[in-house]
């Protein structure tokens, strides 16, 4: 057996260095080399207190990501990927470029050992600037419209400040800080959360890489309650300058109000009066705009989206008119039976002056001014002394008086027996007796 097994032995030894070799590139042919790219690895930053230690703040402009060639056998290197990868920058080398060198190895060692790395772009670039801060209030906004016939009358958020801070440039930019609440549909209170928008003073949402807030969401309490529609009214307070009038009605915008409050409290309300407006001394047409939360009663708010009331009050000078009153013209009040009236004066025509305004005064008619004397007081015959009475006119003012004399007379018995009637200025009285029966 040993002699078979020595018999020969140069040839054996050469057929197993043949198929060792055959076995080596067979394998390399199906595990050769190759060359891969892994991109998007993303890159740790190491030491920020280098930069933040000193009050100020960065922002990577270049490097946040990394793109690596990795070459190895084929077996290894397809397998790899971006997490089997290990990307960092460390701030405390940082150039005066503001540029730092981005290192990158295998996360395992045994891969280490297998490939070799290159960097695409192994620099990282950032740019420093000083930290800044600002204290905002959170602002609640509601969006969606409640069920009909209710209103978010309130809608506050807790806390009610944020400390933001950042890159000076980005957190002066920052304008208004707000949280969103949807009450679509609701017609009752709700208690939520929020998150915080931060807005420039476009309205536009700030990007907030590098920004930091002290919370990031808030407390949202939103008061929803019962609204209702009421008419404003309008009392000027004060007189005017000697001689003007206001004119006409006052006009103001909006006429009627949508208020919300307890339902109960609602009822009792019709109106919302405004009876301040001064207008005092004035002498021209006076304009001016109110608040009228100012004007509501407690617990009740306005649920439109205006709380101003926009008003104007027309003021004019007052003219002067004369008119002439006929005899004809005046009527007896208060005429007792079987007398009658007649108007005892020289004069056959009476003048009157009044003051008013043009526009009232243009269109004034002596029978709107109803002229009368009463009688009722003249209980026998003779002559009495008495005043034309003029109607009580709006914005219209008597300047002088007409004074005359009433003669009183029994009336006359016609053969029927009945009173004679009397017309014009003279009055009409009914029968007094019967016929004579004998």
């Amino acid at each position: 057996m040993k002699e078979k097994l020595l018999k020969n032995w140069g040839l054996k030894i050469m057929a197993v260095l043949i198929a060792f070799v055959v076995w080596f590139l067979v394998a390399n042919i199906e595990d050769y080399s190759i060359t891969r790219t892994i991109t998007g690895i993303p890159v740790e930053i190491m030491n920020e207190e280098a930069i933040t230690g000193q009050d100020m703040v960065y922002e990577i402009v270049q490097g946040k990501t990394v793109d690596i060639k990795v070459e190895g056998r084929r077996s290894v290197v397809e397998k790899l990927t971006v997490d089997d990868f290990a990307a960092t920058a460390d701030l405390s080398e940082l150039s005066i470029t503001n540029s730092v060198q981005i290192n990158v190895d295998a996360a395992n060692a045994a891969i280490r050992k297998e490939i070799n790395i290159s960097v695409v772009d192994s620099m990282m670039k950032v740019e420093i600037e000083e930290r800044g801060e600002q204290k905002l209030p959170i602002s609640v906004v509601t969006v969606g419209d409640t069920q009909e016939g209710y209103a978010v009358v309130s809608a506050a958020a807790t806390p009610n400040m944020v400390t933001i801070t950042g890159a000076a440039s980005k957190v002066k930019d920052i304008k208004t800080v707000r949280v969103e609440i949807d009450v679509e549909g609701l017609n009752t209170s709700i208690s939520t959360r929020g998150e915080l928008i931060l807005l420039d003073a476009d309205g536009e949402v700030i990007d907030t890489d590098k920004i930091t807030t002290n919370i990031s969401t808030v407390g949202v309490q939103v008061t929803i309650q019962k609204t209702k529609e009421v008419p404003i009214q309008i009392l000027p307070a004060g007189n005017v300058a000697e001689g003007y009038s206001i004119a006409g009605d006052i006009e103001f915008q909006p006429t009627t109000v949508l208020i919300a409050g307890d339902e109960g409290r609602l009822r009792s309300i019709h109106e919302i009066v405004i009876d301040d407006i001064d207008v005092t001394d004035k002498n021209s047409d006076f304009e001016t705009t109110v608040d009228i939360t100012n004007y509501l009663p407690e617990d009740v708010v306005i649920a439109d989206t205006t709380q101003e009331v926009a008003i104007k009050i027309n003021i004019e000078k007052l003219v002067e008119k004369t008119m002439t009153i006929r005899l004809t013209d005046i009527e007896f009040e208060g005429q007792q039976d079987g007398f009658e009236y007649e108007i005892d004066d020289d004069e056959k025509l009476f003048t009157i002056t009044m003051t008013g305004l043009k526009r009232d005064l243009d269109t004034l008619t002596v029978q709107m001014l109803e002229p009368s004397i009463d009688v009722s007081s003249f209980t026998g015959e003779g002559t009495y002394q008495t005043s034309v009475i003029l109607k009580e006119l709006e914005n219209i003012q008597y300047n002088t008086e007409i004074h005359t004399s009433v003669r009183v007379e029994k009336s006359e018995v016609t053969t029927e027996g009945t009173t004679t009637e009397n017309t014009g200025n003279s009055s009409t009285t009914e029968n007094t007796s019967g016929s004579n029966e004998d």
